[in-house]
């Protein structure tokens, strides 16, 4: 396979890109001080910005600031916080996002409506304004080139795990960088799941065609990834490009366009999957690729009902190749779909062919179903249709972590 024209960068964060900074640190919303709490992330010149937001119809205060101010021309900062959602307790909390914002924006010399801002946590609690603003002048202290990996600690809730990346690749043969930090664990559906993930990237690019650059990347990774059938008050993407790569500006959808595209979805993807992996309780992970419906978005529509299904997910935390609830479950779909071709196999060990399962394979797939992380490919024999999701297993560990959440 070809080499794609982009790497990796090691211990990439979303300082990568040039001019941008960040910070994080404990400023008391959550218990421990060992625990982060804060993030800061700030361009030294002004971006333009795009966002994407949860569709539960009830939003956490940050959200709707942010979706009242993501439309302004430029944008300077993400601030951020974890370990209360500042969702659903009154007037209170929409006046905390304000403060916050005047806060930050006073101390920075810069307009609110050039910050943008995210929050997680408890739902329905008090957010502790006074605390969190005494915290704000200590993040714009300590903003860093070398931040990244202080604001992704600061953005966790029950995540296990830091996540961050950066990816540099060439646009008219100058170096550019995306870099990016996210959090999940759980309440992780599609459609904006239980997740915050924040994007920076030092190219030049129109508000236009970053807005429908991360829109398709957004839906073809975190609105194709499920831990629970949970849906969050808090989710957000945001993208921030300030320019100062020395590379030639995207204003018009063409291969410099498309690269950065796929570089902006490669990054998304590899977030998605982070956060799958470190979902609550999760053992096993496991990349549905359906094959063989009339179109893509049937296929979509297997791969969603397999991925959220709970006997699914139950059968993966088992390690048990039970092909009978991947069938029901594509039934249950209302896909059309044709028994007589249906394959079902695991990395490669056939489960089911033609209809009809290989029983002698079943120790295999069991073996194959005992790994951390592995892929399932099913076709379902009507047509080209495909798309690929990604999903994990339903443990007691997950009932144990939100049996006692508050």
């Amino acid at each position: 396979m070809k080499n794609p024209p982009w790497e990796f960068i090691k211990n990439g964060s979303v300082t990568s890109p040039q001019g941008f900074l960040a910070s994080g640190l404990h400023v008391g919303i959550k218990r421990s001080k060992k625990k982060y709490d804060a993030s800061l992330i700030f361009s030294k010149v002004p971006c333009v910005a795009a966002a994407t937001f949860t569709t539960n119809r009830v939003k956490a205060w940050p959200l709707l600031y942010s979706m009242k101010v993501v439309d302004h021309d430029q944008h300077h900062a993400i601030l951020a916080s974890s370990g209360n959602a500042n969702c659903v307790n009154g007037k209170e909390g929409k006046q905390a996002v304000i403060s916050a914002v005047e806060e930050l924006a006073c101390h920075l010399g810069i307009a609110t409506n050039q910050v943008l801002i995210a929050q997680t946590g408890l739902i329905g609690v008090p957010f502790p304004i006074t605390r969190y603003k005494r915290g704000i002048p200590k993040l714009i202290r300590r903003l860093h080139e070398n931040g990244g990996r202080a604001a992704a600690k600061g953005i966790l809730t029950t995540d296990l795990a830091v996540k961050e990346e950066a990816i540099a690749l060439r646009i008219g043969g100058e170096r550019v960088c995306v870099g990016a930090i996210a959090k999940g664990a759980g309440m992780v559906h599609p459609n904006m799941a239980t997740m915050l993930c924040f994007i920076t990237t030092d190219v030049t690019i129109s508000k236009p065609l970053l807005k429908r650059a991360l829109r398709h990347a957004v839906d073809d990774t975190f609105n194709k990834m499920a831990i629970d059938n949970d849906q969050s008050t808090n989710d957000c993407v945001f993208v921030l490009a300030n320019g100062q790569a020395n590379a030639p500006a995207i204003h018009k959808i063409d291969k410099d366009y498309r690269l950065f595209r796929d570089v902006l979805e490669e990054i998304c993807k590899r977030m998605a999957y982070k956060m799958v992996h470190d979902g609550e309780g999760v053992t096993h992970v496991c990349t549905l690729k359906v094959t063989g419906a009339k179109n893509p978005t049937e296929a979509e529509k297997v791969a969603r009902q397999i991925a959220n299904s709970m006997l699914f997910k139950t059968m993966l935390a088992g390690a048990d190749p039970n092909w009978g609830r991947i069938v029901a479950a594509i039934g249950a779909s209302g896909v059309s779909f044709d028994l007589k071709q249906t394959q079902i196999s695991c990395d490669g060990v056939n489960i089911v062919n033609h209809g009809r399962v290989r029983a002698l394979n079943l120790p295999k797939a069991r073996k194959v179903l005992q790994r951390k992380s592995y892929e399932m490919h099913i076709n379902i024999g009507k047509g080209r249709g495909k798309t690929e999701f990604v999903t994990s297993d339903l443990t007691t560990k997950y009932v144990t972590i939100n049996s006692c959440y508050s």
